[in-house]
């Protein structure tokens, strides 16, 4: 037996062992590594009740803070991964304010049929939070895996959690899904449910129900932090004695080097709907914007766009039109509640929570000797957006503070509208207008 021969082939086989455990041992670091989910701690989104932590850290690249996703009416976050070779992953957590009918099944089988995918499995994921989920393959790419998830929420709202993994395997897309389902929190307030019962409240005395103090005319003189005149609002709010006629509101508002508008609205408050006409005629550009809202038979709210595709909302819910705010915010100073949430849809189809509270005059941003009530309105969709409403001791209303993203605040100083005709008579003629006052 040669056994110099004998010891080198064991050596050999040793060596190959060595190294086949090593790659064991580093393909067990890679998998555990990849399998190894870093999360962030909670990002709240105010006035919802709800916390998501998204995946962090090396190679990882996410949001903030909740983003407002307009096409969508929704709050949304995201969080990226990306490797030298191309493969990568995309997670996105949404949080949607008005949510089709259906189950959830039913509405993953609606989301997959948009994205031209198969769904393959439906599972549900998460004790406290439970979310119901589909694993899917794209139709297009069957290589890339999805994982779309659906959790309902309390008046509407709900949230929807979808990975994309392309690349990195099946397993690391659904550990990453599970791994962020897992992570959400919600508490809901009172002050959606508050909300809710408030807009009933002013439904009914719309319908002649009651008879708190509503004013039929609005005139606001619009002016920067150094007093400098920047235009003017004016609404008139038709209520009529009868209540089977339905109410109407017609608003002007200019804007020195920035637009004018013209708007309708007739609100049928026993129905719980409106038809909403707005023509926005912006300085800076060419041509008229035309929004038109109204619900059709089945009573589906639709938006039509005089240059892009109609938007819809589903049927049995009611958004406030934003130009009744201040209407509202009259009911809300005689109630009893200290905060609540209310929907609201503006001119252009943009739908946002607005958070309503009382606030002591001397906390408000615009100073006035004879403000004894001040209604805070936060729009929730963005940190630096809120109005502050001031009220003298017969809830006049005596003017607004109105901060709005990337624009300097301004001041609504309450004014009769021969004062608006006065100040902008020459406007007026120029461009044919004119305001109509009831008084």
């Amino acid at each position: 037996m040669d056994i110099e021969k004998v010891k080198r082939y064991s050596l050999i086989e040793v060596s190959l062992l060595a190294i086949f455990t090593t790659g064991l041992l580093i393909a067990h670091l890679i998998v555990k590594h990849r399998s190894t989910v870093v999360l962030s701690s909670g990002i709240s989104l105010p006035g919802s009740g709800l916390s998501v932590s998204m995946p962090e850290g090396p190679g990882w690249d996410r949001t903030n803070s909740w983003q407002y996703e307009e096409a969508e009416s929704s709050m949304m976050l995201i969080s990226q991964y990306g490797t030298p070779s191309g493969s990568g992953m995309a997670v996105r957590c949404r949080y949607v304010f008005s949510t089709p009918d259906g189950s959830e099944p039913d509405l993953l089988e609606q989301k997959a049929a948009r994205i031209n995918a198969m769904i393959q499995d439906v599972y549900r994921v998460g004790p406290e939070c439970p979310m119901v989920y589909a694993r899917m393959l794209l139709r297009s790419d069957p290589r890339e895996e999805v994982y779309l998830g659906m959790m309902r929420l309390e008046s509407n709202r709900s949230v929807e959690l979808l990975v994309r993994s392309f690349g990195l395997g099946g397993f690391h897309g659904e550990n990453v899904f599970k791994t962020v389902a897992t992570s959400i929190q919600y508490r809901p307030g009172q002050e959606l449910a508050d909300g809710r019962i408030l807009i009933e409240e002013f439904l009914s005395i719309q319908s002649g129900g009651g008879y708190p103090r509503l004013d039929a005319e609005e005139a606001f003189l619009i002016k920067d932090a150094a007093g400098k005149n920047l235009g003017y609002y004016h609404a008139r709010h038709a209520m009529p004695n009868d209540p089977r006629q339905i109410p109407g509101t017609q608003i002007w508002q200019f804007e020195y080097n920035f637009q004018k508008l013209r708007s309708e609205l007739r609100l049928n408050p026993r129905d719980k709907n409106y038809h909403w006409k707005t023509d926005v005629r912006n300085f800076r550009t060419q041509g008229t914007q035309v929004y038109e809202i109204s619900p059709d038979e089945n009573g589906v709210l639709g938006v039509t766009h005089n240059a892009k595709e109609v938007r819809t909302f589903p049927a049995g819910e009611f958004f406030l039109p934003e130009p009744l705010l201040i209407q509202l915010a009259y009911v809300f100073l005689q109630s009893d509640r200290s905060g609540v949430i209310v929907d609201v849809l503006n001119a252009k189809g943009q739908l946002v929570p607005v958070y309503l509270t009382k606030i002591p005059p001397a906390r408000a941003k615009a100073k006035s000797d004879s403000a004894q009530s001040v209604v805070r309105m936060d729009f929730l969709y963005h940190t630096d957006s809120y109005e502050e409403l001031l009220f003298d001791g017969s809830q006049n209303i005596l003017g607004k503070f109105e901060q709005q993203p990337g624009r300097r605040p301004r001041i609504w100083d309450a004014v009769s509208p021969e004062a608006l005709q006065q100040i902008f008579q020459e406007d007026f003629q120029a461009s044919g207008d004119q305001v109509v006052s009831n008084k």
